[in-house]
């Protein structure tokens, strides 16, 4: 029940400020899936991100941080560093070791007016390079609707194909998000991620800078923070 009441303070809190959606794993899209949106040509993003135990496959809560750069607003790629909680030479345990993964992005085809965008992406795609527990393909769709006067909401479906058996992103995967028009800049998501569903908000707190909350079937909350900007115009 606190669990509960902490989750939807903190989305009262994003409804209040302003927002912008963020991928946990450094990439566009929802809380912990892709989508086929897109950022606008020579966007820079770089954060990070708190994942309690649940939301990967480690057994311990760890954190990502990460840079995302988007090219032609047709390419995008990102790069990230996990930490991992490993034990040193004398015994001392603590996070000393990084797992590094790359993620790309393209869209072949921007979203029209009857009919969606479509993305094509990879997550650690190099074979030999350890577990690779994200190694996969996929494909996505989005398409946005206004209702109900001028709010927004956006539906996405894809499927992953993993790339190796130990790749914990494999099947479909789907998911919905809501900006009401009031305050365009928040938005409220839920998402199933081929391994559980996931329900929380995003808000846009200053012009370059955003934060998200979401939580895992109310078992545990992951969130994170991003910085975002125009390197070219």
């Amino acid at each position: 029940m606190r669990l509960r009441k902490w989750f939807i303070a903190c989305c009262l809190l994003c409804c209040a400020t302003g927002m912008q959606a963020q991928y946990s794993m450094g990439n566009t899209g929802l809380l912990n899936i892709p989508t086929a949106d897109m950022q606008e040509t020579g966007t820079f993003m770089g954060g990070g991100n708190y994942l309690p135990d649940g939301m990967t496959p480690f057994n311990f809560n760890t954190g990502n941080y990460f840079v995302n750069v988007t090219f032609l607003s047709i390419l995008e790629l990102s790069y990230r560093c996990t930490l991992l909680k490993t034990t040193r030479y004398d015994g001392k345990k603590g996070y000393f070791q990084q797992d590094r993964s790359m993620s790309a992005r393209i869209r072949p085809l921007k979203e029209g007016r009857y009919f969606p965008a479509i993305v094509i992406g990879t997550n650690d795609p190099f074979k030999d390079t350890g577990t690779n527990y994200f190694a996969t393909v996929y494909g996505v769709l989005t398409k946005g609707f206004k209702i109900a006067g001028n709010d927004r909401l956006a539906l996405t479906a894809g499927y992953y194909i993993p790339m190796n058996s130990h790749s914990i992103q494999k099947g479909p995967f789907g998911g919905i998000s809501y900006s009401p028009a009031f305050c365009r800049e928040v938005a409220f998501m839920a998402e199933y991620d081929s391994e559980g569903f996931n329900v929380g908000a995003a808000a846009r707190l200053w012009k370059h800078v955003s934060i998200h909350v979401f939580t895992r079937e109310f078992n545990c909350i992951s969130g994170g923070i991003r910085y975002e900007c125009r390197l070219m115009h």
